[in-house]
């Protein structure tokens, strides 16, 4: 009778576990379950690297630090992982479907009135372009970064020239334009070398790039015109002495020309 029992018993026991989800630890967690699994991303996308930020990478790119946390759900700027991968686009503008060109007839030119010419049609106006027209500061009061002359100027739509290089010592105090937040503070994109980034709001960036050293760190508050970092070089190969330093604005993400946003000389 206690043989029958016993092994009634066992019987009842190793039917339990072999019903749960109990793993050798007893933690009762799936490791099948609590594997993260990547969505797939349409379209250009980026891995997050040790030392990027929302703001570096937005900047690397040319897009608006805020759509592309909304691209990619994220609420914290401050929250991306090594690793992660993000997408570069309006993943709305890629799902919809290509729209087909109707081909409408072209109506029939009137004939023009006897003894006279066809009377002209006045042309529509063209739509006004802001592509050239300067942009407005708002409440910002931009500041020289550094006192050096104007080495080069930028150019628009030109990958290589996105702002102005401005000639000066090695060594000499880079100044903040405006007072902001620093989001980026390191040497991880490429062309940039030491490079700072700077949010005066949700609208306007200021780049530093080619500095020898950074004197402030990511996160932190800085003053308008408190010394940020040391003026570097362009080419750390170059044998010259000059140092230079690239400074950007940037709205929404895009690159513009500081010349008309800065104090006259």
């Amino acid at each position: 009778m206690r043989l029958v029992v016993w092994v009634a018993a066992i019987t009842i026991l190793t039917g339990c576990a072999s019903g749960s989800n109990f793993n050798r630890w007893g933690t009762g967690a799936s490791t099948e379950a609590t594997t993260p699994r990547e969505i797939p991303v349409k379209g250009a996308s980026q891995r997050v690297r040790a030392g990027d930020t929302l703001y570096s990478i937005a900047v690397a790119h040319d897009l608006d630090w805020r759509s592309l946390a909304q691209w990619n759900g994220i609420t914290d700027p401050r929250s991306l992982r090594v690793g992660q991968l993000l997408r570069l686009s309006n993943p709305h503008e890629q799902d919809k479907a290509p729209t087909r060109t109707s081909t409408t007839a072209v109506p029939p030119t009137p004939n023009p009135p006897p003894g006279g010419s066809s009377v002209a049609q006045p042309a529509s106006p063209a739509a006004p372009s802001a592509k050239n027209e300067p942009a407005a500061a708002g409440n910002l009061a931009w500041q020289w970064p550094v006192q050096g002359k104007i080495l080069s100027r930028f150019i628009d739509g030109d990958n290589l020239q996105k702002g102005l290089i401005l000639g000066g010592a090695i060594g000499e105090p880079v100044h903040a334009s405006a007072a902001g937040d620093v989001v980026y503070a390191g040497d991880g994109l490429p062309g940039y070398g030491n490079l700072l980034i700077i949010k005066h709001n949700a609208e306007w960036l200021t780049a530093y790039g080619y500095n020898q050293s950074l004197l402030v760190k990511e996160g932190q508050m800085v003053a308008a015109g408190q010394t940020v970092a040391t003026m570097g070089r362009r080419d750390d190969k170059a044998s010259d002495k000059t140092g230079s330093l690239l400074f950007q604005i940037r709205r929404y993400g895009k690159p513009v020309d500081p010349s008309p946003l800065l104090p006259r000389r």
